[in-house]
């Protein structure tokens, strides 16, 4: 069995999990850990870095840590974490200190403070390398001992976003969710229409690498996307493969010749979330307003779309707004949906944790515009 540790969005984790492993079988779940069994250990690690909303991957281990210690040449470093019982961590550390002792194996466990350790400080000291950060898990009749096979380098994500050229009245796809709508998609070739700085393309690009489109109708976008794309690749020394852009107004989409030749797997997109607010300027009217100006250029855009022969998925942004601790969702967008896709379930064998429309919420701290996420498919009317 394997145990990943989600983040606090823990739907997204497990949306995105699921996704990625769908033939795997679960065999828990709650807002800290997905455990997952009937799987294999290599698939894991090879994917285990296109996995952006899990903290770390655990595996289940038959061995002590005083066995781990055995194997160490020199000074044995390791941490410890526990979860779902109230234990007490200096306890259980200067236990294993004493215990490593008694057989004449000189040990350190990190962090003197007793709080548990960041990704990059775990990252620091080597531990998953060592295989020396270890995890206590206490059920109401058994301890199991985990250990860290793999944890999310957190920085990379801080490098990528602030590398990109920006213009700061644009709004940004955040990468770690730009991460988990590509994975979610999980297609060959994929296709933003509304590319803004380019965040999809990277993303793309750092995983897959080709058959890669995008556009949109501001042709600065355009090629500050391509700028910020390039200059990524060349920095990561990444070799792009089949890739196009071009400007075009995404309410008609229709005139897409990539869309029209086949070109496309997936769409992955995020349209202009509008204008930015704060808690002195929001107010139902405001939202009103900002709803009827995207409200007729997604009518439009799914429209067109439908008059074409695409046929696959297609996973999008929709923004919607917190009003005095109060969700205005962004309604009319449903009865579009409604009338020109079918939502696909992002969670088909867990009923109780999705939202009534089967979509994902993003949300931020100090921010009052947030996004839902749906996966689409296209009813064609061709």
């Amino acid at each position: 069995m394997f145990w990943f540790q989600l983040w606090r969005e823990y739907k997204l984790s497990i949306a995105e999990l699921l996704a990625v492993f769908p033939k795997w079988k679960t065999v828990y779940f709650d807002k800290e850990i997905l455990i997952l069994d009937s799987i294999d250990k290599e698939k894991i690690i090879k994917k285990s870095n296109t996995l952006w909303w899990t903290i770390k991957i655990i595996e289940i281990t038959n061995k002590s840590i005083v066995n781990f210690a055995e194997n160490h040449d020199w000074k044995f470093n390791y941490w410890l974490s526990i979860f779902w019982k109230k234990k007490s961590l200096k306890t259980e550390l200067m236990s294993i200190k004493k215990d490593l002792k008694s057989i004449w194996i000189n040990s350190r466990f990190i962090n003197k403070d007793f709080k548990p350790l960041s990704s990059a400080q775990i990252i620091a000291e080597k531990l998953v390398k060592k295989w020396t950060d270890f995890s206590y898990i206490y059920t109401d009749t058994n301890q199991y001992i985990w250990t860290t096979i793999w944890i999310q380098d957190i920085n990379a994500y801080s490098k990528r976003d602030y590398s990109k050229d920006r213009d700061m009245q644009t709004g940004m796809l955040p990468p770690k969710l730009c991460q988990i709508m590509l994975n979610i998609a999980w297609w060959n070739s994929i296709y933003d229409p509304f590319v803004g700085l380019g965040t999809v393309l990277i993303e793309w690009a750092l995983q897959w690498r080709l058959n890669l489109y995008w556009s949109d109708l501001n042709e600065k976008m355009v090629e500050l996307s391509k700028s910020n794309l390039l200059s990524f690749v060349k920095e990561n020394n990444i070799k792009l493969e089949n890739y196009d852009f071009f400007k075009l107004n995404s309410k008609f989409i229709n005139e897409a010749d990539i869309i029209n030749n086949w070109k496309v797997e997936s769409i992955v997109t995020e349209w202009y979330l509008w204008e930015i607010m704060t808690k002195k300027n929001i107010s139902i009217v405001r939202i009103e307003k900002q709803r009827e100006s995207l409200k007729q250029l997604y009518k439009l855009f799914f429209e067109n779309l439908s008059k074409t022969w695409y046929n696959w998925n297609l996973v999008i942004c929709f923004p919607f707004w917190d009003l005095r601790w109060k969700y205005q969702y962004f309604n009319d967008i449903y009865h579009i949906i409604e009338n020109y896709c079918e939502v696909i379930k992002l969670f088909p064998n867990i009923d109780d944790i999705t939202t009534n429309k089967w979509s994902l919420l993003y949300k931020r701290d100090n921010q009052l515009v947030w996004r839902e996420i749906f996966k689409l498919k296209i009813k064609n009317n061709k």
